[in-house]
């Protein structure tokens, strides 16, 4: 066994952590640009004006970007780099889900940066440039779902070619993370689905990978733990502060699972399709095509997928290692039906069947590393085939 163990964000959590934004700011910087989604959320909730005024009590000057989008693009990164440059800004913080805090990491490194966003992706048609250094991160998640706060890695899509490519550097990890779980309290319900399964399927795909560590393994069996006993008490009572803080810790931990081994071939198969429907929730996504996915590598992940049913509350005892890998496979659909998300499939959200093997392609093309790190490594003609499983299963009712 080989690995590398490496995490250098340092990660407030609990209840209240957020009111320390002021403080840990003071210490990055003297004006933050503060990055948040265009729906205006943050503003509505009062949180962006609770930021902002514990930033002017400790002496440090904001700007607001607030043009991003749910599933971002190109175009935001390179403009809210340049707002930065044009503000002075010497920091930025990300506040929001993922779409933001993805964003306020790139906006980091571009302002520094020479060229355009895409210069620097590697995967598809980017350039594949690696930036020097970038502007001081300070991540403020109010989802509970990327996990975007304990790793170095974004996503963002290429509105002209429909690329939707993960990248990460070293210094994109955040410096800084407060993970306020009251800040969760308001998400509606089906946001509260869709970041959740995100972060189970971060989970459940880092304990897969064939470069897993014994770190994160531990994490992500608790994370995968914890959103299933968590995730339908938050989706039905989203003011349960004790429901929202474990997934909030669950969200984290699958998060420095991502930083130490990673997600696989899930991944891969659904960027492509919220790259292509910009509008549909990337959680969404995970949930029409995890069941078919991990059926189909079950067969190279049977002794993993076997210890995943005791974290989920399987009756494992006297059965055989592939009837317990059978269980979490069932699991996973029934979680999901108990946040709304039980009949979900590729047809279902709108997907035309025509395009899957485009699909296919771009999952190849542009996420290929992750299929690498799969059980099984399926190839292009697998991944057609699990897209057209997807296509019509609707899992557990």
């Amino acid at each position: 066994m080989t690995f590398t163990y490496y995490l250098p964000t340092r990660i407030a959590f609990g209840a209240g952590s957020a009111e320390k934004v002021g403080e840990e700011a003071a210490a990055l910087g003297k004006k933050a640009l503060i990055v948040v989604g265009g729906g205006g959320s943050m503003k509505r909730t009062g949180v962006l004006d609770k930021v902002t005024a514990s930033l002017a009590e400790h002496g440090v000057d904001a700007a607001v970007f607030d043009r991003i989008q749910s599933n971002p693009i190109t175009s935001g990164v390179n403009e809210g780099a340049r707002v930065a440059r044009d503000e002075g800004c010497d920091l930025v913080i990300g506040l929001g889900g993922g779409s933001p805090i993805d964003s306020a990491k790139c906006i980091a490194f571009m302002a520094r940066s020479e060229g355009t966003y895409w210069d620097y992706v590697d995967g598809g048609s980017g350039g594949g440039k690696a930036p020097a250094d970038a502007l001081p991160i300070l991540a403020i998640p109010t989802t509970a779902g990327t996990g975007t706060e304990a790793d170095p890695f974004a996503v963002i899509t290429n509105p002209e070619s429909n690329e939707k490519i993960g990248i990460g550097f070293e210094v994109t990890f955040p410096k800084v993370s407060l993970v306020d779980p009251e800040l969760m309290l308001t998400v509606p319900r089906n946001q509260t689905a869709y970041t959740g399964i995100d972060a189970f399927y971060h989970a459940l795909e880092s304990y897969l990978n064939v470069k897993h560590q014994p770190v994160s393994d531990l994490l992500a069996l608790q994370a995968i733990e914890l959103i299933n006993d968590c995730l339908p008490t938050a989706y039905e009572d989203g003011e349960d502060l004790e429901a929202r803080s474990k997934l909030a810790w669950a969200s984290t931990a699958a998060g420095m699972c991502e930083t130490l081994s990673g997600c696989i071939g899930n991944h891969s198969l659904e960027h492509p399709l919220s790259g292509h429907y910009p509008d549909l929730p990337h959680g969404a996504g995970l949930a029409a095509l995890g069941p078919s996915f991990f059926e189909h590598v079950l067969p190279d992940a049977t002794d993993r997928l076997a210890q995943v049913a005791e974290v989920m509350g399987q009756p494992t005892g006297g059965r055989s290692v592939e009837d317990r890998a059978r269980q979490t496979i069932a699991a996973i659909s029934t979680l999901q039906a108990k946040v709304g998300l039980g009949n979900v499939s590729l047809k279902r959200l709108g997907v035309k069947e025509h395009l899957i093997p485009k699909l296919a392609e771009d999952a190849v093309t542009t996420m290929g590393r992750l299929l690498k790190v799969t059980p099984g490594k399926p190839g292009k003609q697998e991944v057609i085939e699990i897209y057209r499983h997807a296509f019509d299963s609707h899992g557990a009712d």
